[in-house]
């Protein structure tokens, strides 16, 4: 599914949910959304990113989204298990970077007056990983922040673990 078509995306937001929770993200950022594929690992990288794949030639790295916000433990994959694909803008280069979310949900028309600014308590994640707490139909979704999300000093970083 290609979303760069969408006329007046700056109100559109896709959501998703990732550990049983919704969370949203502007269309702005989102290149494609594709059925979970294979993935190969990479030694030595953080839980969180779970390698590498190849879309149409191109070798994107892919985070997986509950273990980056650490909302889960482990990675779960499903059926309905999706990679959203966004496009990541840095000093040097643009470049792709997929995320692994449980089932992608709807695409929904959230306007300013209807975002709220994060609350500073209460968030099972990052305060900054949030941007802002949108409302549709009724619900409250958290709007996730991609450049925190994908900070690449933090996501470059080597994993390591120490012993106690």
């Amino acid at each position: 599914m290609n979303l760069n078509n969408k006329q007046n995306s700056d109100n559109q937001f896709l959501t998703f949910y990732v550990a049983g929770e919704l969370y949203a993200l502007s269309v702005i950022y989102i290149k494609e959304i594709i059925e979970y594929s294979i993935v190969t690992k990479v030694p030595l990288m953080q839980k969180c990113i779970s390698g590498i794949t190849n879309i149409r030639g191109s070798v994107i790295p892919i985070i997986d989204l509950g273990l980056r916000m650490n909302v889960s433990d482990t990675q779960t994959m499903n059926k309905r298990t999706s990679i959203i694909v966004i496009e990541k803008e840095d000093e040097i280069q643009n470049f792709f970077v997929g995320l692994v979310v449980d089932e992608v949900n709807e695409v929904y028309d959230i306007f300013n007056k209807e975002q709220e600014d994060t609350p500073v308590f209460g968030s099972k994640i990052r305060k900054d990983f949030i941007e802002h707490i949108g409302k549709a139909k009724g619900k409250f979704i958290p709007i996730l922040n991609p450049s925190a999300i994908i900070n690449l000093d933090e996501l470059s970083q080597m994993y390591t673990t120490k012993a106690i």
